[in-house]
C-alpha cells in the first residue's frame, strides 16, 4: 500500500537487519539456509581431502553470498508490506475523520441561522445586547421568561432538535445558549448542566471564523472527559453587525464515530492497535483500550515511515500520518496512528488470497511484472547460474573418476553426488523462497487494492449520507414550508427562497443548484442564478412524483443516475424531500431538490482511494471506478471511461453483497491489472436495513503490472516462482554384486535424454563463445579453442528430426567427446563438440541392460548406437539411447569427403587433425 503523504517506504538496511528475528518466515528460511551453509563448509573440507580434484570454496561463497542477499530481500519485503499496510490504516483513519469533521463545521454554520431558534429565543423573552459592538462591553442575558410560553415553546424546540439529530445522527446533543452561558434548551435531558462558563461561549459570540470547533472537557456536559463540540453565534438576522441573540452548540457522537471507523479497519483478531492522536501526542481514540488506554502518551513522528517504539516494557512497530485534509480543512490536528508489537507484526501470512488467480496469469506475472524488482528476481538466475557450474563440475568430476582406476572412486562418486545434492537443495530453497516472497508481494497487492476500493465505497457512502440527510433538513425550513402552501409565490418571497437556497449553496459546495418546486412540480426558485431559466419548468420525472407523494420526514428520493438538463444533460443524482404544509405535516405543498457535483466529486473520491507517489502522484497505469451492478459507469478517473458506459470485466465483481469484497488479477484491454472491488454498505442508518432506499454501487481499483505482450509472450513453466521446471530424473538400472558395468554421462538435447560411455567424454563446458565458418554443413555451429586445438561443434537438431533453434551460450552447454582416428590413419584422437541442453546424470549401468544394435536394426542412422534397458517394473519408463561417436564421426567426416552436402567436398575442419592434415 502506498500513501501520498508518507515518506518513503524504502527502509534502512541495519533496521531491516535487526528485525529479520521477528520474521517467522525468514527465520525459517535463514535455518534452512545456515544448515546448508554448514554443509558446504564440510563438503568444501572433504573435496579438499579427497581425490576429485574439485575446489568448492567459490561455489561455497557464492551461495553464501546469494544467501545473506535473499534473506535482506525477504527482510525488506516483508518490513515494506506491514509498514505499507500499517500506514495505509493510519491515513485512512485520520482522514475519514476529517471528512466528517468538515461537513460538521458546514451544519454548524446553517443551523445557527434557523429562524425557529430566533424565534425561540425571542419568546422565551427579552435580550439585552450581547456586547458585541457595544462601547461598554456589558454581558448579555436572558430573562423575564413567561412559564406558559416556554414550556410551549420548549417542546416545539426539542422536535426541532429531535428532527435534526434523526437525520444527522452523528449528533448525539444540540444546546441552545443564552450570550452569558444560561442553557436555554438542549436535546439531553439527562445532561446535568444548567449554566456554561465555556470560553467557547464568547469565542463564538466574538470570532471572525465560520465555526468554533473544541475538542477537551467542557462544562457543557460535565459527564465526559472531553467532548468534541461545534459552536456558533445567533444572530437577529443574516446581517455581519446583527445583535447576538444566543450562541448554538453541537455535540459530535466522536466515541461512537471512532468505533464505526475501528471496526472497518482492524480485523477482530488482528494484533495491531490504531489510535487517533492529537497534536501533543495523548491518545483521544483507540481500537482496543484494554491494550493502549485513551489519555498514554505517544511519541508521533509523522516525519518517519516507522520507527521502534517501546510502551509498557514491549517493543511495537509504530507509524504516525498527518492528515491530507479535505478541501483545505485540517481539523484541529489530530494524527493516524498504528502500533503493532513486533512479536505479531510480521505473522500474518496472507498467500492463501493468490490461490484464486488463474495458474498461467500467476505464472507470468511473477516471471516479468512490474511488480517484482529486477534485484530480487536476479538471486534465482544467479542461483541457477552457480547450480549450472557445480552440476557440470560435478559431472565432469565423475567422467575423471570414471577414466580413473582407484580404490577411492567409490567414495568420491558418493561425495560427488552429495555435492550435487547439496547445490540442488540449496537452489530449491531459494527458489521456494522466492516463490513464497512472490507470492506474498501479490497477495499484498490483493489485498491492498481491495482495501483501497473499499476506501472509496466508504468514502462515497459517507458523503451521500449527508446528501440524504441535507435535503430532508432542508425541506423543514419554516419559510419554504409557509411560502410554497401559499396560492401564489410572487417576486419579493421569491427573493427570500433563492437568497436562502444561495445561502445554504454557499456553505454546501457539493451542489451545482437547489431549486423548490410546488405541488404540481413546477420549478418555483433556485440557488444558481445560472439556472434562472428553469423558474416556472415543469418537471415530470419519476422521481418528482415519487418525492411529491413522501409524508414522513425521515424518508428522501433519489434520482436514477442517469443524464438530466438539471445538470447540463450529464449524469448525476438529484436528492430530494417533500414539504409539508407547517400547520399539517400530512400536506404535501412541494419538494427540494439538490443536485449533487458528482463529476468533480465522485472523481476526488476515487483518486483520494488510489496509489500515490512520494510526490503524491497516481501512480502510473493506477485507476478507479464506480459502477453499479450492470457495469454502467458512475464515475472513472480514466478519462476514456466515461459514466454511462458499460465495464467489462468478470461477472465476479459485479455479483457482490453489500459490504464484500474480492481481488483478482485479470486481463484487460490488452494488460493485466491487479483489481480490487468493494459494494456498498451504507453508512450508519443511510442504506442501512431500516432505510427505503437502495442502490447498488461497487468501486473498483486498477493497478496495471505488465502488459499482456510483455509478460504473456513465454510458454509458462508450471511453477510460481518464474523458472523453468527441473526435468524428472531418470531411473537407471541399479547394479548389484560383483557385475560388470559401464559409467554412461547422460545428458539432454531438444528435450531427450542420450548418453555416451563415460571414457568418450573429455568434459562439458558451459558460457562458450562460438565463431562460426562460412559454408558449413548443415549442423555445424562452428569453431572455438580448448586447451591448443581447435574444436568443431555441432547441433544434432536437424539429424534427429528435431526443430533446429540458434546456439545460446547463455543456456546451452557443450560435450567435448574424443573421436577415435579412422581405421588406417595414423594420427592422435581428435575432440569433437556436440551442442546439448543441460548435463543430467553420471549412472553406472549393468552392463546386462545395455543392448547395442547394428545398421540393420536402426536403418540408415548411426547416430545411436545402443539403449540401456529399464529394469523389471519400470517397463514403461522411456529407454536411454547412448550416441555412437564413432559412427557419429564417420558419418560427419563421410557427408563431407563425399561432398553429400550439395557438391561441396572442400567443406571446413571438424577436428583438429583436419586442420593439421590438410583433409
Amino acid at each position: 500500500m502506498v500513501n501520498s503523504t508518507a515518506p518513503s517506504l524504502a527502509p534502512e538496511p541495519a533496521r531491516v537487519d535487526s528485525l529479520m528475528s521477528h520474521m517467522p518466515q525468514v527465520r525459517a528460511y535463514s535455518t534452512n539456509l545456515d544448515a546448508l551453509s554448514e554443509r558446504w563448509n564440510l563438503l568444501t573440507l572433504l573435496g579438499q581431502m579427497s581425490n576429485i580434484g574439485m575446489d568448492m570454496t567459490e561455489t561455497r561463497e557464492g551461495f553464501q553470498n546469494l544467501t545473506k542477499e535473499l534473506l535482506h530481500h525477504l527482510g525488506t519485503e516483508n518490513l515494506k508490506k506491514t509498514v505499507a499496510e500499517m500506514q495505509a490504516k493510519a491515513q485512512v483513519a485520520v482522514d475519514i475523520v476529517i471528512r466528517n469533521l468538515f461537513e460538521r463545521t458546514a451544519d454548524i454554520g446553517f443551523l445557527a441561522t434557523d429562524d425557529d431558534f430566533r424565534d425561540f429565543i425571542a419568546a422565551l423573552g427579552t435580550t439585552e445586547d450581547s456586547g458585541a459592538g457595544d462601547d461598554d462591553g456589558r454581558e448579555a442575558r436572558v430573562d423575564g421568561f413567561g412559564p406558559s410560553a416556554g414550556t410551549y415553546q420548549m417542546e416545539a424546540i426539542k422536535s426541532r432538535f429531535r428532527e435534526y439529530v434523526a437525520k444527522y445522527s452523528v449528533y448525539d446533543n444540540i444546546v441552545l445558549l443564552s450570550p452569558t452561558g444560561q442553557v436555554l434548551a438542549q436535546l439531553d435531558d439527562e445532561n446535568p448542566v444548567s449554566q456554561s462558563r465555556d470560553p467557547l461561549i464568547r469565542e463564538a459570540i466574538e470570532t471572525s471564523r465560520d465555526y468554533v470547533e473544541v475538542y477537551r472537557a467542557s462544562d457543557l456536559d460535565p459527564r465526559r472527559e472531553r467532548s468534541l463540540i461545534y459552536a456558533y453565534r445567533i444572530t437577529e438576522n443574516n446581517s455581519p453587525k446583527s445583535r447576538v441573540l444566543g450562541v448554538l452548540c453541537l455535540m459530535f457522537r466522536f466515541e461512537d464515530e471512532m468505533a464505526g471507523v475501528f471496526q472497518h479497519l482492524i480485523a477482530a483478531d488482528g494484533g495491531e492497535v490504531l489510535m487517533l492522536l492529537d497534536r501533543d501526542g495523548r491518545v483521544i481514540a483507540s481500537s482496543d483500550e484494554h491494550h493502549i488506554q485513551v489519555g498514554a502518551r505517544m511519541r508521533p513522528e509523522p516525519g518517519l515511515a516507522y520507527r521502534v517504539a517501546r510502551f509498557a516494557g514491549r517493543e511495537y512497530l509504530a507509524t504516525t500520518c498527518a492528515t491530507k485534509g479535505y478541501q483545505g480543512y485540517a481539523g484541529p490536528g489530530w494524527l493516524g496512528h498504528v502500533m503493532v508489537p513486533l512479536s505479531y507484526a510480521f505473522e500474518k501470512n496472507p498467500e492463501e488470497s493468490a490461490d484464486q488467480i488463474a495458474g498461467h496469469i500467476l505464472d507470468a506475472v511473477m516471471r516479468r511484472s512490474t511488480l517484482f524488482s529486477d534485484a530480487l528476481r536476479n538471486i534465482p538466475r544467479q542461483a541457477d547460474k552457480i547450480q549450472k557450474e557445480l552440476d557440470v563440475t560435478v559431472w565432469n568430476g565423475n567422467v575423471r573418476i570414471a577414466n580413473t582406476k582407484s580404490g577411492e572412486n567409490s567414495f568420491s562418486k558418493t561425495l560427488l553426488g552429495e555435492i550435487s545434492k547439496t547445490g540442488a537443495r540449496t537452489k530449491e530453497v531459494f527458489e521456494e523462497s522466492i516463490g513464497n516472497l512472490n507470492q506474498t508481494v501479490v497477495s499484498s497487492i490483493l489485498a491492498d487494492v481491495q482495501f483501497r476500493a473499499s476506501l472509496a465505497i466508504d468514502i462515497m457512502d459517507r458523503n451521500l449520507y449527508e446528501r440524504a440527510n441535507d435535503c430532508r433538513w432542508w425541506a423543514l425550513t419554516s419559510y419554504f414550508r409557509k411560502t410554497l402552501a401559499g396560492d401564489r409565490i410572487t417576486d419579493e418571497p421569491r427573493g427570500t427562497l433563492e437568497a436562502i437556497l444561495a445561502y445554504i449553496n454557499n456553505l454546501y459546495t457539493v451542489y451545482t443548484n437547489l431549486f423548490l418546486y410546488d405541488r404540481l412540480g413546477t420549478i418555483v426558485a433556485v440557488s444558481n442564478p445560472d439556472f434562472s431559466q428553469a423558474i416556472g419548468s415543469k418537471l415530470g420525472e419519476s422521481w418528482v412524483m415519487e418525492t411529491l407523494a413522501i409524508r414522513d420526514s425521515q424518508i428522501y428520493s433519489v434520482s436514477p443516475f442517469a443524464r438530466t438538463w438539471l445538470y447540463g444533460d450529464r449524469h448525476t443524482y438529484i436528492y430530494g424531500a417533500s414539504v409539508t404544509a407547517l400547520d399539517n405535516p400530512q400536506q404535501v405543498v412541494g419538494g427540494i431538490g439538490i443536485v449533487f457535483d458528482s463529476e468533480p466529486q465522485f472523481a476526488a473520491m476515487l483518486r483520494d482511494a488510489l496509489p500515490k507517489s512520494e510526490r503524491g502522484e497516481i501512480l502510473d497505469g493506477c485507476f478507479a471506478v464506480f459502477a453499479d451492478s450492470n457495469r454502467q459507469v458512475i464515475a472513472s478517473t480514466r478519462g476514456q471511461m466515461l459514466p454511462g458506459t458499460s465495464l467489462e470485466l468478470d461477472p465476479e465483481f459485479f455479483a457482490l453483497q453489500p459490504g464484500a469484497g474480492v481481488s483478482n488479477i485479470v486481463e484487460y484491454q490488452g494488460a493485466y491489472f491487479v483489481v480490487g472491488a468493494r459494494a456498498s454498505r451504507g453508512y450508519r442508518e443511510y442504506k442501512g436495513p431500516e432505510d427505503h432506499y437502495r442502490n447498488d454501487v461497487i468501486a473498483l481499483v486498477f493497478m496495471q503490472i505488465g502488459s499482456v505482450a510483455a509478460v504473456g509472450g513465454e510458454r509458462p513453466s508450471g511453477r510460481h516462482d518464474g523458472h523453468q521446471t527441473q526435468p524428472e530424473r531418470q531411473r537407471y538400472p541399479q547394479p548389484s554384486g560383483n557385475e560388470v558395468t559401464t559409467d554412461i554421462s547422460t545428458f539432454l538435447i531438444g528435450g531427450r535424454l542420450f548418453g555416451v560411455e563415460s571414457c568418450n567424454v573429455i568434459c562439458s563446458i558451459n558460457d562458450q563463445q562460438i565463431t562460426p565458418l562460412v559454408c558449413s554443413n548443415p549442423g555445424f555451429i562452428g569453431v572455438f579453442s580448448y586447451v591448443g586445438q581447435t574444436v568443431g561443434v555441432i547441433s544434432l537438431y536437424e539429424l534427429l528430426g528435431l526443430n533446429d533453434r540458434p546456439y545460446n551460450p547463455d543456456s546451452d552447454g557443450i560435450l567435448l567427446v574424443k573421436v577415435k582416428p579412422r581405421a588406417g590413419v595414423q594420427e592422435d584422437e581428435g575432440i569433437l563438440g556436440i551442442v546439448i541442453d543441460r548435463i543430467m546424470d553420471s549412472p553406472e549401468i549393468p552392463n546386462r541392460s545395455i543392448a547395442c544394435y547394428g545398421s540393420e536394426l536402426a536403418g540408415k542412422s548411426v547416430l545411436t548406437k545402443a539403449v540401456v534397458r529399464p529394469d523389471l517394473g519400470n517397463e514403461r519408463s522411456a529407454m536411454l539411447s547412448i550416441l555412437d561417436v564413432e559412427g557419429l564421426e564417420e558419418h560427419v567426416l563421410k557427408a563431407r569427403a563425399t561432398g553429400s552436402d550439395h557438391g561441396h567436398a572442400d567443406r571446413v575442419p571438424v577436428l583438429e587433425r583436419d586442420v593439421k592434415k590438410g583433409h
